[in-house]
């Protein structure tokens, strides 16, 4: 007989052991609860055969389902069985030897699993780990009202698990998360070793309970998570086998990580020194994060990329070193959507005969790791290396592409075939031509040839244009950051637009002087680059037109930087006396500032003559009542 019940939240569930009919088919009728669009659900058939139904109760929908997927599993799946009763989703009719009462929660059984599977593997009883301390360790951690990115340890593991459910095309149960899925397992762990980990506490904190727990996990799992990592809810380590996560690294919720990632370090530094991964991330395998950047929310890694530097909210970057080849599409969250694909990245320039475009047009996997804007810089590169080991004289110079953001990628190099593009020498006659091709790129060299001077007189480092004390100082910037994510991506920009055309490297430069770092400097640009139409002439050399800089950077940079609105307004309306920059700072920006203050002028001038007329009309109204 099936009973139905209406209440979503409590259902009663029957459970009988039955026995085979006389002519050996199978007469136990007992049938999965199927959940229906209603909420119904459909719970046990039971015959007149022996055994006694036991009666119990539940409130949470979870557990319920795991119950119902354990009944069907044994049903089918008799060699299952000792290990379902072992952890609590079956009860001893199912395995009379078995003595173990059935787990009462949700948090119970996943104790359970996870205990035991760490335990076997480090030896049982006889091992480094006790297994009743074990599980009843990681159970107080799931009671523990400790919050890991707003989180209880609760909240976390059953976001988990559903996320594996809802991601993973090779995952067709709960049941098979919790019980197999080593991915899963080792986060358990971690939220566990993390709720031990308490270095600060009085007489010396206490620590190497969370590191045993951690080296028995990463011995068993391969997964290796430092305890004072701190992970968001609806993580999935996919596969798993070889992800390394930092001391200091955040993985923020709703991110999938493939296997083979590393949130590591770039040496022996102290402190802080892990990536900060936001929201919805997609992180390809294979994929090396080095040193404290912070990775944005929606962004989208290819597999095998080495990422060196910040990658802002909503980009797409693949590449060793990782370049930024374009937008990740409005509306999709990679970390829960798991589509490695680059076939429907919107490319930065907006061209379909840039850099970027072409490389997209050819990019149809996570696995196309060589994009052109790489082999170009690549090819830059080693043509620098062959310069810089030279002795060449000075009308013997070599014609190199590499800057920071790819204002002067060599077209030419990325025209020749590999082997010629990194040994060809290219000779110019005279500096003069050199000097003629350079135009408005990485180096921002404006009306001024000496920006970057930095044997100027100290004395202009202490006071602005207008003799007061500055408040803001010269900040040295390389000249040459080949590991930039956007170097290679934008063709060499105009020089009559050096004026009225702002950079990434001349917003970064701007930037940094007002105490910004690298990923929110990344993050402002990015934020403006795309809000240029795809046909505008400005995207094509990755600039930001000082109209649009004006009328968009104060919400932008409210958003993304921890400027306050006073600078960024002094920032958008192009004021230097507000800013407080020193003579040496402001040197590099009086063209663009002069370009700022007059849009300034023109949209109060525009205001003032809307206010004249409405004031006219407003007066011709009334002498027409009159």
């Amino acid at each position: 007989m099936s009973a139905i019940m209406k209440n979503s939240r409590v259902i009663k569930a029957l459970i009988k052991r039955t026995s085979s009919d006389v002519d050996g088919s199978s007469s136990r009728t007992t049938k999965n609860a199927i959940e229906t669009n209603n909420n119904d659900y459909v719970v046990v058939d039971t015959n007149n055969g022996g055994g006694a139904a036991i009666e119990e109760e539940y409130d949470d929908e979870l557990f319920l389902r795991l119950r119902r997927e354990a009944l069907q599993v044994a049903e089918k799946e008799p060699m299952v069985v000792p290990l379902l009763a072992k952890v609590g989703l079956l009860d001893s009719n199912f395995n009379p030897n078995c003595k173990i009462e059935p787990a009462k929660t949700f948090e119970e059984v996943i104790s359970r699993i996870v205990s035991q599977r760490l335990s076997s593997c480090s030896g049982g009883a006889q091992g480094n780990l006790c297994p009743n301390m074990l599980l009843q360790t990681i159970h107080n951690a799931f009671m523990a009202d400790e919050l890991e990115l707003g989180h209880t340890m609760s909240e976390a593991v059953r976001a988990d698990a559903l996320a594996v459910v809802k991601r993973d095309p090779a995952c067709d149960t709960l049941l098979e998360v919790v019980l197999f899925m080593k991915g899963f397992a080792s986060l358990v762990i971690h939220r566990a070793a993390r709720r031990e980990w308490k270095p600060n506490d009085g007489g010396g904190g206490t620590r190497f309970a969370a590191l045993l727990l951690q080296s028995q996990a990463s011995s068993a799992f391969g997964v290796d998570i430092h305890p004072a990592a701190q992970i968001g809810a609806g993580v999935m380590f996919d596969h798993a086998s070889g992800i390394v996560v930092g001391e200091t690294a955040v993985i923020g919720d709703g991110t999938t990580i493939l296997h083979g990632v590393t949130l590591g370090g770039t040496g022996k530094e102290n402190g802080d020194r892990h990536p900060k991964v936001g929201k919805d991330v997609l992180i390809g395998a294979g994929t090396k994060i080095l040193g404290n950047i912070h990775i944005g929310d929606r962004v989208k890694i290819g597999a095998g990329s080495v990422v060196l530097r910040a990658i802002p909210s909503g980009a797409t970057a693949v590449g060793a070193p990782a370049r930024i080849i374009g937008f990740t599409p409005s509306g999709e969250r990679p970390g829960s959507n798991v589509d490695t694909r680059l076939a429907d990245v919107e490319p930065l320039s907006g061209l379909a005969d840039s850099l970027v475009g072409s490389t997209i047009s050819k990019s149809t996997t996570d696995t196309s790791l060589s994009t052109a804007a790489t082999e170009t810089q690549a090819a830059s590169v080693s043509v620098k290396r062959v310069e810089s080991s030279s002795s060449s004289s000075s009308s013997d110079i070599m014609e190199s592409g590499g800057s920071t953001d790819g204002d002067e990628a060599d077209e030419k190099s990325a025209e020749l075939p590999k082997k010629e593009a990194t040994s060809k020498k290219i000779v110019l006659k005279d500096d003069s031509k050199k000097d003629d091709d350079s135009g408005d790129n990485e180096k921002d060299v404006e009306e001024d040839d000496d920006e970057d001077d930095e044997e100027g007189d100290e004395d202009d480092d202490k006071v602005t244009d207008f003799g007061t004390p500055a408040r803001c100082f010269f900040a040295k910037m390389s000249k040459d950051d080949c590991m930039c994510p956007f170097s290679g991506s934008f063709r060499k920009s105009p020089k009559e637009h050096s004026k009225d055309w702002i950079s990434h490297s001349k917003l970064q430069t701007l930037l940094i002087q007002q105490g910004c770092s690298d990923g929110e400097c990344v993050e402002v640009f990015f934020g403006l680059l795309h809000l240029l139409p795809l046909s505008s002439p400005a995207r094509k050399y990755g600039c930001i037109p000082a109209d649009v800089f004006s009328k968009n950077f104060v919400d932008i940079a409210q958003e993304k930087t921890s400027l306050d609105l006073a600078t960024c307004q002094a920032l958008a309306n192009g004021d230097l006396r507000a800013l407080g920059l020193s003579k040496k700072a402001s040197k590099r920006f009086k063209g663009l500032f002069s370009t700022l203050s007059q849009n300034k002028t023109r949209a109060l001038s525009r205001i003032s003559s809307a206010s004249d007329s409405f004031s006219a009309m407003k007066e011709s109204f009334r002498s027409g009542t009159d």
